[in-house]
């Protein structure tokens, strides 16, 4: 409450853009301003000029009752009224802070604290640099922004870039916003390289900021291998933490025409005592081909009986027992991405996934 009270009391003016685009600005503006300054940089308003400023004051009082019955809405509707200075005072609780990063940044994409006339190899550089020098969460979250407009997506641009060893070093920061980062820098500039460390980092990354970062990257960068990837980790890896990860992953990212029910079924088919540790199923597929031909002749017609081989593709992968959490996670997802909540059981879901997906 005395902090509400503290916040409207110090409210900063908010200039009002064409679009309705609202910024929280430094000094004053007039109607038909095109250049902004506010306490984090200027801000261009060339194509969305001023049409007025208002006080943020009544905004806060509006959203005041938001904040404690939906926090997450609360912090996007702060940055929607362009409130960055009141975004960027809260201690946000740690089951928010992913997407409150992600909305900090988003307004680093739209500022800039650089000189107007640095070359943009120049800008990168300098961005980086102060990345590393920030001293708060939230400048390290601006910058990041600022970097991830600047840089290009192309590798023939390698100037306007940030270094493969620089982001490689970053990713094995001590600082959680500089894993972040890296990851972020990775994913926009499609960093293959760097593929095996952001999957790892997707499953043993601590904070769930540079966790969510890592795994964006590595499904943006390639979604099929990071999809097969996660699969393997929900059906092998020793740790419940990593598995229920996984399977958090595969529904978040995955979709029922890329076989994640599939992989999920598979997983809890292990949730059983009856199912013996370092037990193996084969995950592959048979392919019928054309090898050869028998042939004779009878009444002057060609019959050919064709000799059918068959062909075996996969692997056979070492099964683990699922246990308790991991199954809990698994029904959980597989309801998230279905919508279907078959029962509690193991046997509930194989019979329902039996029915939906019969076999052909």
């Amino acid at each position: 409450m005395l902090l509400s009270l503290l916040l409207l009391a110090t409210q900063q003016p908010v200039a009002v853009l064409q679009s309705g685009t609202r910024v929280e600005i430094e000094g004053s503006a007039q109607a038909g301003q095109r250049h902004l300054s506010t306490p984090f940089g200027r801000y261009d308003a060339s194509l969305d000029p001023v049409v007025s400023v208002v006080d943020s004051k009544e905004d806060l009082r509006l959203l005041a009752p938001l904040k404690e019955m939906e926090y997450s809405l609360w912090l996007k509707r702060i940055a929607e009224r362009g409130l960055l200075s009141t975004l960027m005072e809260q201690e946000v609780p740690k089951e928010h802070r992913a997407a409150y990063q992600q909305l900090v940044e988003d307004w680093g994409k739209r500022l800039d604290s650089l000189p107007g006339k640095m070359d943009r190899e120049e800008r990168v550089e300098e961005l980086w640099k102060r990345l590393q020098k920030a001293k708060s969460n939230e400048q390290q979250l601006l910058l990041t922004g600022a970097l991830m407009r600047e840089v290009s997506a192309s590798s023939g641009a390698y100037k306007r870039r940030v270094g493969l060893s620089s982001l490689s070093k970053a990713l094995r920061s001590k600082d959680p916003e500089m894993r972040r980062a890296a990851a972020r820098l990775a994913e926009r500039q499609t960093e293959t390289s760097l593929m095996h460390r952001l999957l790892g980092s997707s499953l043993e990354e601590k904070d769930l900021g540079a966790r969510r970062a890592a795994s964006d990257a590595v499904y943006s960068i390639d979604p099929q291998h990071s999809l097969g990837r996660w699969t393997i980790a929900l059906w092998r890896h020793g740790k419940d933490q990593d598995r229920v990860l996984a399977a958090n992953h595969l529904a978040h990212y995955g979709s029922e025409e890329q076989d994640v029910v599939k992989a999920l079924i598979f997983a809890l088919g292990g949730e059983s005592s009856a199912v013996a540790p370092r037990s193996n199923i084969f995950i592959g597929r048979q392919i019928s081909a054309v090898t050869d031909f028998d042939v004779e002749v009878a009444n002057s017609a060609v019959i050919a009986d064709p000799r059918i081989s068959i062909l075996v593709e996969g692997v056979a992968l070492e099964v683990r027992v699922v246990s308790v959490v991991v199954g809990r996670a698994i029904r959980r997802n597989l309801t998230t991405i279905t919508g279907a909540n078959p029962g509690k059981k193991r046997a509930d879901w194989v019979r329902w996934y039996e029915k939906t997906y019969p076999t052909k």
